[in-house]
């Protein structure tokens, strides 16, 4: 039986506990435009998870983690490097875990029944499917992973490429005192098959729009003029990825 979804606590959750300039990445202004994203997130667990409360792992900011315990009870955790994020996270519940997934194994293992998955792995200089198959050995058999990737082939690169503006920061190993932008970008072939190859199954990913403007003013209205591009699901801005570990379906 999937979860109710009630749009409105969504909002006032988010709002309260989520726009706050505590929390890195550009505060309060950067989680008013990219709301959209984390809805569609909490959405998505609603319709796959049970009603009863589950072991959520969010890889990154913490901040679906938190919003599935304010929202259902569920029981919340982070796994991301140290930072400011972390003692926000702790501060209102989230079981805090240091874990730099690009050189370690996973320090636990079949404890999560979902993770989320949200706009890392563009971030990260090694073969997708080795940090997916890290990921995959947290979860229970059954549990399932929710990503969000930024699409290859969105509009947005499609013109940076033809006006030769560069679209990937460089690729190089990260250190433990710098972060990386996007080293690089999947398709949704792509990335249906690194999923595959670190041994999910029922993997399905698709396109997906989620609104919001551009960061830089100059390039809003060429986004608000091209908006209905969007129609064509290959030049989608985003991608969504569901699958599952091994072992009893849900």
């Amino acid at each position: 039986m999937a979860r109710p979804w009630k749009p409105r606590d969504f909002d006032s959750l988010y709002e309260r506990y989520v726009c706050q300039d505590e929390l890195e990445f550009g505060g309060r202004e950067y989680y008013l435009r990219y709301r959209s994203r984390y809805k569609e997130c909490i959405r998505r667990i609603a319709s796959l998870a049970p009603s009863h409360p589950v072991d959520v792992l969010d890889i990154g900011g913490g901040q679906l983690a938190l919003l599935c315990m304010k929202m259902w009870g569920d029981k919340g955790a982070v796994a991301d490097l140290l930072g400011p994020h972390m003692t926000y996270m702790a501060s209102h519940g989230v079981e805090t875990i240091e874990w730099n997934l690009c050189k370690a194994d996973p320090p636990f293992s079949a404890r999560f029944d979902f993770v989320f998955f949200s706009e890392v792995i563009e971030h990260l200089p090694i073969p997708g499917y080795i940090v997916l198959a890290r990921l995959r050995k947290t979860l229970r058999p059954g549990g399932a992973i929710i990503c969000t990737t930024p699409n290859l082939y969105r509009l947005r690169n499609l013109v940076y490429i033809a006006l030769g503006i560069p679209i990937f920061d460089y690729f190089r190993y990260p250190d433990d005192e710098s972060s990386l932008g996007h080293v690089i970008e999947y398709s949704r072939d792509h990335l249906d098959w690194q999923m595959q190859k670190a041994g999910f199954t029922a993997c399905r990913v698709e396109y997906s729009q989620m609104h919001h403007s551009p960061t830089r003013a100059i390039y809003r209205p060429l986004a608000w003029l091209g908006y209905p591009l969007h129609l064509v699901p290959h030049w989608r801005d985003n991608l969504v990825a569901t699958a599952y570990a091994p072992g009893e379906t849900r």
